[in-house]
């Protein structure tokens, strides 16, 4: 009941007050100011909690960086409510809840302001479980709330199967759902709210390989992930769950998690380690050739692209059956790409490359090293011989936009064409423009 209370406390808060967000928004922008509109109106026909907290993460996504960020933070703080308060809604206001026979009067005065606010049904169904079968070569970890560190194992690498369960009740495409901070009266690992990592088994190579197979689909493809900077090991699990669940990938999902310090500060270290996995990465590749899969495509996303790059590029091939190879809006300098590409263009079907001019990661990361990045496209996208360069401006709506590879739908749809039926881009929903070398989105 608690719960109920607060969360139309913080629609009052926020509708009562929209204007103040606004005017702290800084300069015009069209396509912002659109989304918050449109915001506006989510918000104001929210039809459960769960609702409500999902367009409060669009809300900080869009106020991020700006005045209105703190502003919101302060509306959000000044409405948290415990049971028995007073809680002042755009209808009337509700009285104190004691007592099941008053909750008629907080639904009473939610749907006088268009918002039924009613227990959340979604949240009681049962959760779906992703088998997410992992390599990585960071350390083990002794704490008992964490699985590895960011440290990199110089013993090589450590298999096993990560248990991460989908709140199928509230899941959106393309949304990772976590608990934020804003989320004050909820447990981290609510299973049928958020994406969370359960049980984590290590197994031995041989174990790992009977594994992957026993209670395989039909299709026995394998779909190796490679996470990007600032990701730790329980969040990599839980982004190849989402992604492989929203991609609905017919075969397995294996994520190769190589030691990120899970740090925005961390970068400049982040980077040695992902130089380190290179080897460990090749090696892990070479033993899933023994596997009785049919093909292994392979995605990487930001820096885990180096780890691949350097990793497929070595002089002996890792592995004869990699079909799609797909570089996410890659954080690799444009010249390291044009010396190693040539040495990997012949042993895939296909090769994908997504770019994006919004992607603000990589535009840092760019004035970071004076060294362009082959996955921001300002100007003309980075475009060579042997790969298929689709350019995800139009689509890519988030901030940073770093992350549009797992979080637009079009991307997910267009990923999923690409991994499930192996089709070029010339026979997927993509628009080559007139006299270009790369593709984009209509």
């Amino acid at each position: 009941m608690t719960e109920l209370v607060q969360q139309l406390a913080l629609l009052d808060a926020l509708l009562s007050n929209w204007d103040g967000v606004l005017v702290r928004m800084g300069a015009p922008d069209v396509l912002r100011d659109e989304a918050l509109a449109a915001l506006a109106v989510k918000l104001s026909s929210a039809e459960s909690p769960d609702d409500l907290d999902l367009l409060l993460d669009d809300l900080f996504d869009l106020v991020e960086d700006t005045p209105a960020y703190d502003y919101v933070r302060g509306l959000i703080a000044r409405a948290r409510l415990d049971t028995g308060t007073v809680a002042k809604t755009r209808g009337g206001y509700a009285g104190e809840l004691v007592s099941d026979d008053e909750k008629s009067l907080l639904f009473g005065a939610s749907r006088l302001a268009g918002r039924a606010l009613g227990n959340a049904v979604s949240a009681d169904v049962e959760p779906c479980q992703v088998e997410v079968f992992f390599a990585t070569n960071r350390k083990s970890s002794d704490a008992s709330d964490l699985q590895f560190t960011g440290e990199h194992d110089a013993g090589g690498y450590t298999c096993g199967v990560a248990h991460v369960t989908i709140p199928v009740g509230v899941h959106r495409a393309g949304v990772l759902e976590g608990k934020r901070w804003w989320h004050l009266l909820r447990e981290k690992d609510d299973s049928r709210r958020y994406v969370v990592l359960g049980s984590v088994e290590k197994l031995a190579e041989d174990l790992f390989t009977t594994r992957i197979v026993e209670g395989a689909p039909e299709c026995r493809d394998l779909l190796v992930f490679l996470h990007g900077f600032n990701v730790t090991f329980e969040d990599a699990a839980r982004q190849a769950a989402q992604f492989a669940f929203d991609l609905q990938f017919q075969g397995r999902v294996v994520l190769y998690s190589w030691p990120s310090l899970g740090s925005l500060a961390g970068y400049c270290a982040d980077e040695e380690r992902a130089f380190l996995s290179n080897g460990r990465f090749a090696g892990f590749l070479g033993m899933l050739e023994d596997g009785p899969w049919d093909k292994v495509h392979i995605l990487a996303h930001s820096m885990g692209n180096r780890v691949m790059l350097y990793g497929l590029s070595g002089n002996s091939w890792p592995n004869g059956r990699i079909s799609q190879v797909v570089f996410a809006a890659a954080d690799v300098y444009v010249e390291t790409f044009r010396e190693l590409f040539p040495k990997i263009r012949e042993k895939a079907a296909l090769y994908t490359s997504y770019t994006s001019k919004k992607d603000r990661a990589l535009l840092i990361s760019g004035i970071l090293h004076k060294a362009k990045r082959i996955g921001i496209s300002r100007g003309e996208p980075f475009v060579m011989d042997g790969l298929e360069t689709i350019d995800a401006s139009k689509v890519d709506n988030g901030f940073p936009g770093h992350g549009y590879f797992a979080e637009e739908t079009k991307l997910i749809e267009d990923i999923s064409q690409l991994l499930g039926k192996g089709l070029s881009a010339g026979r997927r929903k993509l628009y080559q423009p007139p006299s270009k070398a790369y593709w984009d989105f209509r």
